[in-house]
């Protein structure tokens, strides 16, 4: 065989090759991404891209509103809600920080729809191991990104296992919202809600993965407050009715913060929240955005957790995580349609300092905190500062 055949022999079957992973990639559509006949409706492997899944969809849907946060939105906040302009959709993303929010937030104002967004702030975001995730971030909201994917031998290695796995449900529903019922299952053999909330507990805020540095990323040391600043006035600029929720986790969530952070840190992050949107408004000459704290004590909060492992409980998934259950409590009470009136508080600079008066006076009512640390870290210590 003479070098020009081999040569051609060689072309061909990496051209074959790359046809192959391409048509396969294309036909499969493992992250649901491609305007193609869905052949295999169950998309087990979304969640190893849905950074790229939801920009994505952004493109397609073109809502009208959206809801921004961490995982705690993807879990507790259904669009479909009364609350939510349709079409709507929940771009809620794990572990999401303040520039990574702002930079889906501008994506989707480009798409020319929307009017109405709702923020769940999370301390997390501002304080962020990680400014971005994934080093190809930026590129996610291109839009020819999705069709370069077609020649990623990852995403090949996923079209696969979405074959193989065609049995097993979807981590995310069409709306973007987590699919809340399927985390059932991963509390069950986490054994309970209680062993689960306990093992997630002792590794919540701890200093070696965030260190409280005046609202610093933690890789760039880049200022988190500066991409705070680009939402609110991104959504003054373009008309946007802009909702600001502190989300209610439970309150031993605040409790693990505590042991890490020290629990007044968490209060002067609140104050700093307020403060900075008063002034974000007085400098553009707006009314500042509606802020509602709903991470306080209540009979919500303070859900009694089973010790029977196959109890299920009706707000929370563990402490940081609330149920869709929760989070429809708290659209609406943002919509004005709720029965539940002393849940939530409406934050400004006038009533801010009461309001963290009251969390402090109300922390020693609801919990033992002595009792909880023996119980997570077996600490007998009261304070440990």
């Amino acid at each position: 065989m003479n070098n020009k055949k081999f040569l051609k022999i060689v072309f061909g079957l990496c051209f074959f090759i790359s046809f192959a992973i391409v048509s396969i990639n294309y036909i499969v559509n493992p992250y649901g991404v491609y305007r193609t006949i869905d052949f295999f409706p169950n998309k087990p492997e979304q969640d190893k891209n849905i950074r790229l899944v939801k920009a994505t969809k952004i493109s397609k849907i073109k809502p009208v509103s959206i809801v921004l946060g961490t995982s705690r939105t993807e879990f507790g906040y259904d669009p479909n809600h009364k609350y939510f302009i349709k079409p709507s959709y929940n771009l809620g993303l794990s572990a999401a920080s303040l520039y990574e929010i702002k930079k889906y937030l501008e994506h989707t104002i480009a798409q020319g729809n929307l009017k109405k967004v709702l923020l769940v702030v999370d301390w997390i975001s501002f304080n962020n191991e990680k400014m971005i995730k994934s080093e190809d971030f930026e590129s996610y909201f291109e839009e020819d990104n999705i069709y370069k994917q077609l020649f990623s031998i990852d995403l090949f290695k996923s079209s696969l296992n979405t074959i193989r796995k065609q049995k097993t449900k979807n981590s995310y529903l069409e709306n973007g919202q987590k699919d809340f019922y399927l985390n059932q299952e991963k509390i069950n053999k986490g054994g309970g809600h209680l062993q689960v909330m306990k093992e997630k507990e002792k590794v919540y805020y701890t200093k070696e993965r965030y260190k409280y540095n005046s609202n610093i990323y933690q890789d760039t040391r880049k200022y988190s407050f500066d991409d705070f600043k680009n939402i609110l006035e991104l959504c003054y600029k373009n008309d946007i009715v802009l909702d600001i929720v502190m989300g209610p986790s439970h309150v031993r969530q605040w409790e693990a913060f505590d042991y890490y952070q020290n629990i007044e840190t968490w209060y002067e992050w609140k104050k700093d929240i307020v403060l900075f949107v008063e002034k974000i408004a007085k400098d553009n000459n707006k009314g500042p955005f509606r802020i509602m704290d709903f991470s306080v004590y209540h009979e919500f909060t303070t859900e009694i957790i089973p010790t029977n492992s196959k109890e299920k409980m009706k707000y929370y998934w563990e402490s940081s995580h609330y149920k869709n259950e929760l989070g429809r409590v708290v659209l609406d009470r943002l919509a004005g349609i709720s029965d539940n009136k002393d849940f939530g508080i409406e934050l400004n600079s006038q009533n801010i300092n009461e309001h963290i008066q009251n969390l402090r006076n109300s922390r020693n009512k609801f919990i033992d905190t002595k009792a909880y640390r023996e119980e997570v870290f077996n600490d007998s210590l009261i304070l440990k500062k």
